[in-house]
């Protein structure tokens, strides 16, 4: 099935033994496997900042190992340094995204790299930040530290997907992501959608809302479904709950509008009130209604950096109409459902060379389910 091509960011982001079987790791490889394994116990909880891992070694020796933990907090870098103490000095760090060298929430990783006495320094990929964007490397380089660039480059810029996107557009990183039947039904002619996935899919459907920073769902969904949009079947944080409803209807007894497990939010064109506790962002409404990219440019700014779209019809439509859609997850269950709701409406294609193609589409089993993913974008 294809299933050990199963990776992203917030799938499989890790390197796993398999990956390594195709040819023998170099010394550089070998150890940049590890920062990326660090780096990934930080996907789901640094945003806006990038998860980044680090590890530092002697004398063919791992003597230190860590990873930006959240935004605010020291990096990996100085992290990885702090437990490496005076060993450092010689030493080769490992590090999956450029180091910074500028003073932001915490003072510039550069700094503490050469004041170490690091004497190398090998990176996974370079920042796309502006402001770093290879002046890091530089830095080190006038210092007198040896740096090398593009070890597990691929697999480094899978991990900071969002953060890229963000940091460069502005936009958050969009995942749609639903579950079908064969015959490419969400739910029933009667609405009844649950459950069309079984219990594998579900934890993992509930993985992929911990390692993004928002969860969204239109209103239909909201009032057909009552979802809780929290993490319940894995360990993580809960994401920010957003409800699209452009007409601002929604059903007074919703667990959403009742639970302070998480922060909500309610993008609406209406000027309804809504209960307390709820944040509003009223937007004008246009022929197609809210306007897609609107949305995201303001969920930006409260700095959700990566959105889990999960239905229902009428929303994934409108994303991917508007083109918004950067990744898709279909989880495809083995049941026929016949007459009911299909999981995308019209998207104007007139002909197979029209369609929306999926690039590096891969495959993954989930029980009775098959999942395919694949970037739009």
């Amino acid at each position: 099935m294809g299933e050990d091509r199963f990776s992203s960011y917030a799938v499989n982001p890790a390197p796993q033994a398999r990956d390594f079987f195709v040819h023998q790791l170099s010394k550089d490889e070998k150890y940049m496997s590890e920062a990326v394994r660090q780096a990934v116990k930080g996907i789901g909880r640094t945003s806006p900042n990038p998860a980044v891992g680090c590890v530092i070694v002697k004398g063919d020796k791992v003597i230190a190992r860590s990873y930006h933990h959240r935004a605010g907090m020291a990096h990996a870098e100085p992290l990885a340094l702090a437990r490496a103490g005076r060993a450092a000095a010689g030493a080769t760090m490992y590090v999956t995204l450029e180091p910074c060298n500028f003073f932001g929430r915490t003072p510039p990783c550069t700094k503490a790299i050469i004041e170490s006495g690091i004497k190398k320094v090998i990176v996974g990929t370079i920042d796309p930040n502006p402001k770093v964007n290879s002046r890091g490397i530089a830095e080190l380089k006038r210092a007198g530290i040896e740096t090398s660039v593009g070890v597990f480059e691929a697999k480094c810029k899978e991990i900071i997907k969002p953060y890229a996107k963000f940091i460069t557009t502005g936009l958050p990183y969009v995942t749609v992501k639903y579950a079908q039947s064969l015959d490419g039904r969400i739910a029933t002619s009667s609405g009844s959608s649950r459950w069309i996935s079984s219990a594998e899919s579900l934890k993992f459907a509930h993985r992929l809302r911990a390692l993004n920073d928002a969860v969204l769902v239109g209103a239909g969904t909201a009032n057909t479904d009552d979802p809780l949009l929290t993490v319940r079947h894995v360990r993580g944080r809960n994401p920010v709950r957003v409800i699209l409803s452009g007409s601002g209807k929604l059903r007074k007894d919703l667990k959403i509008l009742r639970s302070k497990e998480a922060r909500t939010i309610i993008a609406t064109s209406s000027d309804r009130k809504f209960p307390a506790g709820m944040e509003i962002l009223r937007f004008s409404s246009g022929p197609k209604g809210i306007d897609m990219l609107s949305l995201l440019r303001k969920l930006a700014e409260l700095g959700i950096t990566s959105l889990l779209v999960e239905g229902g019809a009428k929303v994934i439509t409108g994303f991917l109409n508007a083109r918004l859609v950067d990744r898709l997850i279909a989880v495809t269950c083995p049941i026929i459902i016949g007459e009911g709701t299909s999981a995308i409406g019209m998207l104007g294609v007139k002909t197979i060379g029209d369609s929306m193609k999926l690039k590096n589409a891969a495959f993954k089993k989930l029980g009775k389910d098959i999942a395919i993913m694949g970037d739009l974008r």
